[in-house]
């Protein structure tokens, strides 16, 4: 390493971060009606944490609708799912090119299952795990050596989810009716014991447990949360044994403990708990607002994410159009409200860290465009770059670039 002018070794450059981006193609498959535009699919930007600025790469078409995107945790590989709820979604297998960001598609595989929205994998990186929103079903597919996968193992449906397959409903129904029907939103994997998988049902306010090992998928239980609340996305504190839950429909993040103890309960299979009760995996020992308490316009919860360091929760508000900052206790894990800043944009739907852990970079969809803001030791946000003209952008993953 080369020394400064003072003798003193100079710093490493700071590692860039090349995000991968998924958009809207066709809006009018979605289970939504969202403004923004629609466009190739999947975008790629660099960013720069040394001047905190961003530079378009690339764009590849890629249809329909690829709102999740997860990389491979050793290959060039990006695994995709399509939100569309007229026709059975697919996961997408695309090969990276980490040094000018296009991806090109390999492989598309059915779930049997509408509106894909999340992936995971298991417990030994053998099988990926795909959630589909719109009639609640879990997919397994098998995971070969070179990151290609195999037919579909499994399709859990959950009993709920009859009811699309009886009503047939629409877009409209479901708009007025957010809860009429379950809604499986994401698949995680218990960090705490790696025995479970836990999937909040926004449908319900309920969270699932499940078995799934080798690809087969076996229903443990439920946990009741309260009322109203429409769960979408979880997060975990590894130090405290604490779980965050985002309620989507009220705006609100739900702090409970892991009861490590109940785990043997919940393995046994039939579990039903009530996080208000003794008889429960998690228990709620906080609620918190993510938005104004004198709000009157409408907003939702779009995302979630737990900082690196432990020290602080985001959480994105569409309709407020905001990113909420939420300090953690280093005692208990519990929060408080620091600041609720502008997202800079029309509904922040997705947002993710770069690789230092010192930027944040938000997708508001609505509007087109992708912010970057700078964190401060304070958890406040400061903007550092912007980029409009991206369709709206639903999905936001770092990955390590080639130079």
């Amino acid at each position: 390493m080369a020394p400064t002018a003072l003798g003193l070794p100079l710093a490493p450059r700071p590692a860039k971060t090349l995000f991968v981006l998924g958009g809207y193609t066709d809006k009018s498959v979605l289970a939504h009606n969202p403004a923004g535009g629609e466009g190739d699919g999947i975008y790629s930007v660099l960013f720069d944490p040394e001047d905190g600025k961003l530079e378009t790469l690339h764009s590849s078409k890629v249809e329909t609708n690829p709102a999740f995107i997860m990389k491979h945790h050793s290959l060039d590989i990006v695994y995709m799912t399509t939100e569309v709820i007229d026709r059975g979604s697919e996961v997408l297998t695309g090969k990276l090119d980490r040094r000018t960001g296009h991806v090109t598609i390999i492989d598309r595989k059915k779930v049997y299952g509408r509106s894909t929205c999340h992936i995971e994998w298991d417990t030994g990186r053998k099988h990926l795990i795909a959630v589909s929103y719109w009639d609640s079903k879990i997919t397994t597919f098998p995971v070969h050596q070179d990151g290609s996968l195999g037919e579909a193992v499994q399709v859990y449906s959950d009993p709920g989810c009859s009811y699309v397959d009886a009503k047939n409903p629409d877009r409209e129904e479901h708009l007025a009716h957010r809860q009429r029907w379950p809604h499986l939103h994401q698949v995680n994997r218990d960090p705490y014991s790696e025995q479970v998988y836990l999937v909040p049902d926004l449908g319900r306010d309920q969270v699932h447990y499940f078995n799934i090992q080798d690809g087969s998928v076996q229903h443990l239980g439920v946990d009741q949360l309260r009322k109203g609340g429409g769960p979408r996305h979880m997060d975990f504190n590894m130090r405290h044994k604490v779980v965050y839950i985002c309620g989507e429909l009220n705006n609100t993040v739900t702090v409970l403990r892991y009861k490590h103890g109940v785990l043997p309960q919940v393995l046994k299979g039939n579990f039903s708990g009530d996080v208000n009760s003794q008889q429960s995996l998690l228990s709620e020992i906080q609620i918190v607002s993510s938005v104004p308490e004198d709000l009157t316009t409408k907003s939702t919860i779009a995302e979630m994410r737990l900082h690196p360091s432990g020290k602080y929760l985001f959480v994105g508000n569409r309709g407020h159009n905001s990113i909420a900052v939420f300090r953690v206790s280093e005692e208990d894990g519990t929060l408080t409200l620091l600041n609720i800043h502008s997202s800079q944009g029309a509904f922040p739907r997705h947002f993710n860290f770069d690789n230092t852990g010192n930027y944040l970079l938000v997708g508001n969809h609505a509007s087109d465009m992708i912010v970057a803001f700078r964190i401060c030791e304070n958890g406040k946000l400061e903007v550092s770059d912007k980029i409009e003209g991206l369709p709206s952008i639903v999905w936001v993953t770092p990955v390590e670039p080639e130079e």
